[in-house]
């Protein structure tokens, strides 16, 4: 591409460049050069007389061209100064009167007309109403201010092309071109984006009409030469419009690019306040069409070059200088090296579609399924896949617990790969510690993540996040407690333990593990009362919402003295073994797990009472003695005795389970005040015998047993309601039946014999309901 080539450029060699060289994209090269062509649309007779003055103007454009090439060489070495901006000010002249003396001769010429037609109608007799010619040229008109109107509203090609159309064919007079030559060169400064479509409308009409583009070039550059004469610091917007409105005609090719270079130069030479932000946005706009034209990049690279020598010599403020550089870098770009895509295998390239396409909380299974397919006895596609699955950082945050997720179904299958992706991701967050490059500091929120994620999936133990977490506050610290590699104002290390803490918090919350958590939470506290004060707002709010969420009735100290008491009131000896964590770096992991021991034995202190004494755990050493001997000797003596017994006599079962009389089988136990009244069923020898017990209602026992009371009571109250009207119904059947029998018969009953005595429920549902229904 263009980049390849420049070199020959440079170097004088004839290099052809392509129109996909000369523009950015094919939409761009189809705006600037392909141009609607009118002569084969409009008759020849509105523009014959406008064709041979083109032939004229062409001819006029050929001869300056080449005195301009004769002249090059001068034009170099001459300075431009005021007289000479003076002197292109003078040569630019536009008749701004003619305007107004054609209207009023076609004002009166229409007047006259009418008037000689209606003297001439009247003569005649006739009936037809007289035409007046003034009402034709107010038609005109306000179709021209309709048309000037829609100006504004053109945003593509087609209505560039049928705005040329229609003024071609329907308003193309010398007033009107001059009403659209005043319409074109007072566009708002606020809408620039008008501009490459005016631009493009002056281009199309330029073959018909050849005087609209000259005079609209000459007013913008009298206006450019205006303003430069003036040296005013006002009207900036105005500047950029104009300068704008003329680079965007260089590139249709309106403006010739001398003429856009000689600008440039002229701006350079007084390379200071609006001039610096005019000669940045005509760089923008044709810079790069003029970089990269063969017959004007060495002129434009030059210039370029002297822009940014000016912006360094120049006082600039830091606003013109980015606008400088930005613009020398949109039209000289830096070599840079192009993107080289890793040639990787399939099975590589499928590794890594799965784990950053395709995985997501919707299909783990699936992609479980399709790692165990791989080829694990290959060990490069097992070290690849352990590379991808510690890249965790390539894979959407969200998407983190998606990996240790499949790494946990994986494992089952393959326990070398958990291993070693554990062993690398708390490799990767001490190496992070050690390199401290803020580059890094992403990739390391996303390592401590995955590890928070893998403790959840039981991938790793509770002694692991520990370890790390010390590991974090204390690696690099210094006997004097200072930090190098984790300066006060660093803020990387909290972020990383309330990602830990944020992911797997939620499972301290019982037995030693919450211990564990609020004795770390104090030393978190000591390291964050180590940092500089205030911190940052946002870190200052995630440690309230981490530690809110994992403990919310912690006590947060405000020294780091409270802290250190809070410790010592734990145990004694923990101060002791984090200190001796602070003075050793090289042996930090083992100080941590020294940390945790010191936790265990504290714990293993409190569950035996209220000993004070430190008691170290260790094994216990068998010691023989005599009396074991002894005892060992009676052991076996009794168990031989108590084996032969059972051979030779008949073993004897005793049944354990007693019968509950009948009477005392469905009785409600008493309540008497806040006391519940209890037989127990004892036996002595073959005899029963009851004994009353009174147990306290607020015990669970009492508590448990009533409500079970309770309940069966409802469940029995509920199945007589049932049974009884059961039997109801069946009543009312049977009494329908034997009416309907009576009415067959037509046998009459009296209304005494209606009345039937209610039948008694059976003896088995009374005493299947026989309770106490006080209760």
């Amino acid at each position: 591409q263009w980049y390849q080539r420049r070199v020959a450029i440079t170097a004088g060699g004839n290099a052809n460049l392509s129109n996909t060289e000369l523009w950015e994209d094919e939409d761009q090269r189809t705006f600037y050069r392909d141009i609607l062509d009118l002569t084969g649309i409009i008759p020849q007779i509105l523009y014959k007389k406008d064709k041979d003055k083109a032939t004229k103007e062409q001819e006029e454009k050929k001869r300056r061209q080449q005195k301009e090439k004769k002249d090059d060489k001068k034009d170099d070495e001459g300075e431009i100064t005021e007289e000479t901006i003076e002197e292109e000010f003078k040569k630019l002249h536009i008749d701004d009167e003619d305007d107004d003396e054609e209207e009023e001769e076609v004002v009166q010429v229409t007047t006259q007309q009418a008037t000689k037609d209606n003297s001439k109608d009247n003569n005649a007799a006739t009936t037809t109403p007289p035409t007046s010619n003034s009402t034709i040229t107010i038609s005109n008109k306000a179709a021209m201010e309709m048309y000037l109107n829609k100006l504004s509203n053109i945003s593509n090609r087609d209505l560039v092309n049928d705005a040329a159309q229609e003024f071609c064919l329907r308003l193309n007079t010398k007033t009107n071109r001059k009403k659209l030559i005043r319409t074109l060169y007072g566009v708002p400064r606020n809408r620039l984006d008008l501009l490459p479509f005016h631009a493009r409308l002056v281009t199309t009409l330029a073959p018909i009409l050849p005087d609209v583009p000259q005079d609209l070039f000459t007013l913008l550059k009298k206006e450019f030469l205006y303003h430069l004469r003036k040296k005013d610091q006002s009207n900036l917007e105005t500047k950029v419009k104009n300068i704008r409105f003329i680079g965007e005609l260089t590139k249709f090719e309106i403006c010739e690019k001398s003429e856009a270079l000689w600008f440039l130069r002229v701006l350079l030479e007084q390379f200071t306040h609006h001039n610096v932000e005019i000669a940045c946005n005509l760089v923008e706009c044709c810079g790069r069409y003029l970089f990269r034209s063969p017959e004007t990049h060495v002129k434009t690279n030059h210039l370029l070059d002297q822009m940014m020598r000016k912006k360094t010599v120049h006082n600039l403020d830091s606003r013109q200088v980015t606008m400088v550089e930005n613009a020398y870098y949109y039209c000289n770009p830096p070599d840079r090296v192009a993107y080289v895509k890793k040639d990787r295998p399939p099975l590589h390239q499928y590794i890594r579609k799965l784990l950053i396409k395709d995985l997501n909380k919707n299909n783990i299974e699936k992609v479980l399924r399709q790692f165990r397919k791989l080829p694990w006895k290959d060990d490069d596609v097992a070290m690849y896949a352990v590379k991808c699955l510690c890249r965790v950082w390539m894979v959407k945050y969200n998407n983190i617990y998606c990996v240790a997720s499949l790494l946990s179904g994986l494992a089952q299958f393959q326990e070398r790969i958990g291993i070693l992706v554990v062993d690398n991701v708390v490799e990767a967050i001490r190496i992070g510690m050690e390199i401290n490059q803020p580059q890094y500091n992403q990739r390391r929120i996303s390592e401590a993540k995955l590890l928070g994620e893998l403790y959840n999936y039981r991938m790793v133990e509770s002694n692991l996040i520990f370890n790390t977490l010390y590991l974090i506050i204390s690696f690099g610290l210094l006997p004097d407690g200072s930090n190098p590699i984790d300066p006060p104002t660093e803020t990387i290390r909290i972020r990383l333990i309330l990602t830990i803490l944020e992911t797997s918090g939620q499972y301290f919350e019982k037995g030693s593990l919450k211990k564990k958590c609020d004795l770390f939470l104090l030393f978190f506290q000591k390291y964050l009362l180590g940092k500089i004060q205030p911190l940052p707002i946002d870190v200052e709010y995630s440690v309230q919402d981490t530690l809110e969420s994992i403990r919310p009735n912690i006590q947060m100290y405000s020294n780091i003295s409270g802290v250190e008491e809070a410790i010592a009131e734990i145990s004694p000896s923990l101060k002791g073994a984090f200190a001796s964590v602070d003075q050793e770096e090289s042996d930090t992991e083992e100080g941590s797990s020294t940390e945790t021991e010191a936790v265990e034995q504290d714990e293993s202190e409190e569950n035996r009472g209220d000993d004070d004494d430190v008691k170290v755990n260790r094994k216990l050493e068998v010691v023989k003695c005599e009396e074991d001997d002894e005892f060992i000797k009676e052991l076996e003596k009794t168990m031989t005795a108590d084996i032969s017994s059972r051979l030779t006599g008949t073993a004897k079962v005793t049944s354990t389970d007693l019968a509950i009389p009948m009477n005392q089988a469905f009785k409600e136990h008493k309540i008497e005040g806040n006391v519940m009244k209890f037989k127990v069923l004892l036996k002595k020898g073959s005899k029963q015998h009851f004994k009353q017990m009174d147990v306290p209602i607020e015990s669970e026992f009492a508590s448990n047993l009533f409500d079970k009371q309770k309940a069966v009571r409802k469940e029995r109250e509920e199945l007589k309601r049932l049974v009884l009207g059961h039997e109801q119904r069946q009543e009312a059947e049977e009494l329908l039946a034997e009416q309907q029998e009576s009415r067959n018969v037509g046998f009459l009953m009296r209304p005494n014999d209606r009345k039937q005595k209610p039948r008694k429920a059976p003896q088995l549902t009374t005493e299947m309901f026989n309770f106490n229904s006080s209760k």
